[in-house]
């Protein structure tokens, strides 16, 4: 589950409770504005293709009442910080191509050493990809880095991504380390 304000701030991915066939999740909300809540499952009985069943995502727009304080769609940049950890973007603020495989590849630091990532919820990280214009999401996870799927000892986490479509892109990248969950943000332009 995913909630994300028009203006593509106040980004928070959380993981729902199921009970008695409906699921919850707390959100935190400050700022009053127009929002979208995003669900992301895989239906029971879809099949499986080569990566996997291909899971199915709604979204729902909401309004918040009250003040809104518009935040703009920060320009790119080639790197973000999260506590302690430096993640860059190693393509630098390169645009991508369009209708084409892509390949992101973003390296996680500490120190000025790659960091030493944990496993968070299957994946060594998650990627979360929204549209500018549409808000379309596009969630993914990075290649295995070896053929063992252990965790990458250069901290690069790699992906493969399609963009339909040109424009820029916001993209929240989560990791796991030290215990704890990590995010930093980028804008990407797409041509």
């Amino acid at each position: 589950m995913y909630v994300l304000r028009d203006d593509l701030s106040g980004y928070q991915h959380l993981h729902p409770d199921v009970a008695d066939g409906t699921w919850t999740a707390p959100v935190t909300i400050t700022d009053g504005g127009a929002y979208r809540v995003y669900l992301e499952f895989v239906p029971h009985g879809r099949p499986a293709g080569p990566d996997g069943p291909e899971p199915t995502v709604l979204g729902v727009p909401f309004v918040i009442a009250g003040d809104t304080t518009m935040v703009p769609v920060p320009a790119p940049r080639a790197e973000d910080r999260a506590g302690p950890y430096t993640v860059r973007r190693l393509d630098g603020v390169a645009d991508l191509a369009s209708g084409t495989q892509t390949a992101l590849r973003f390296q996680v630091l500490r120190d000025g050493r790659p960091a030493v990532l944990e496993p968070y919820l299957g994946a060594y990280a998650h990627l979360s990809n929204f549209e500018v214009r549409t808000q379309g999401l596009k969630h993914l996870h990075p290649l295995p880095a070896d053929a063992t799927g252990g965790a990458p000892a250069d901290g690069v986490l790699s992906f493969h991504a399609a963009f339909a479509e040109r424009g820029d892109k916001r993209m929240f990248l989560q990791f796991r380390a030290d215990g704890a969950i990590h995010q930093v943000a980028f804008t990407i332009f797409t041509t």
